[in-house]
């Protein structure tokens, strides 16, 4: 992670130092303030900076989003952050597919984020959490002019105008916090952050990239979504393709057992005619005899 300059010089004067590895950056890196061509399957990405931090804050995000062309009404959604592992990389992406944004417009996504920390200086069974909340906002438009989508050309700038996020000074200090008062997931041990209230460090979007490589795991996890669903399942989806095969195995069978069936139907009729002209023979001879 990366610390302005001017972050740098303030702190300085201020006689404290940040220790890069100990903020937390939130932002949304994905859309910026830009133009984007609409389209069907719109993500929404979050980037948690040095995620590593945000092991003991008990994070939450929420966010809504807006036409502000068209009828003003809002679409509310939210990741589960709970069992997130956030130990395993260094920048996590919450993300999300959305169909919203498949007409031409101007958008708003606004964002809360929120997190617990530890208040050090409270009592034996006083108020030892914390809560905070912040909210941003970030606007874009939607225009068929627009280039075909694309996250990762689209975040390959590392200079843009938009809203900064969120830094969080997470220091070193912890602690264990009953299971009456911590809603922390499986990772967490019941145990809280200290979060340092100065210096507060500078954000940039910017610096955060979607490669190919987190496109792709993206992807990946969009249509495993769809396949999750019990309607209109992707053709992609594993358990689509292994039907298929089934189907057509099974047309094909239903087909020659329908042929087979025909032609002992046929077969079996000829014998009974041939059995029923015998037997007719056989009646008429003995009458003129």
């Amino acid at each position: 992670m990366h610390i302005s300059t001017t972050i740098w010089m303030l702190a300085a004067c201020l006689g404290t130092v940040i220790n890069a590895s100990d903020i937390l950056e939130v932002n949304l890196v994905f859309p910026r303030n830009e133009t984007y061509a609409p389209n069907e399957t719109f993500p929404i990405v979050f980037a948690f900076k040095n995620s590593e931090r945000a092991r003991h804050l008990n994070p939450s995000i929420s966010y809504s989003l807006r036409n502000e062309y068209g009828d003003k009404a809002y679409s509310t959604l939210w990741h589960e952050l709970h069992w997130v592992n956030w130990t395993n990389q260094e920048t996590y992406f919450a993300h999300r597919y959305t169909s919203d944004f498949s007409t031409e417009g101007r958008w708003s996504v606004f964002w809360t984020i929120g997190w617990n920390s530890c208040n050090v200086e409270s009592p034996e069974y006083g108020n030892e959490v914390i809560r905070n909340n912040t909210n941003k906002a970030t606007v874009f438009t939607t225009s068929n002019s627009a280039p075909k989508l694309d996250p990762v050309a689209s975040t390959a700038n590392k200079t843009c105008t938009g809203q900064p996020g969120v830094a969080i000074n997470v220091t070193d200090k912890t602690k264990f916090i009953s299971s009456a008062l911590w809603e922390g997931g499986k990772y967490t041990n019941h145990t809280c952050a200290v979060v340092a209230a100065s210096p507060t460090p500078s954000t940039n979007p910017c610096r955060t990239q979607i490669d190919k490589t987190t496109l792709a795991s993206m992807e990946a996890s969009k249509l495993a979504r769809y396949c999750n669903l019990h309607f209109n399942k992707p053709a992609e989806c594993p358990d689509q393709k292994s039907a298929a095969q089934p189907l057509a195995v099974m047309g094909l069978s239903c087909l020659l057992g329908l042929a087979g069936s025909l032609g002992f139907f046929l077969v079996s009729m000829s014998e009974y005619n041939s059995m029923l002209l015998r037997v007719q023979l056989i009646i008429f001879f003995n009458i003129l005899m």
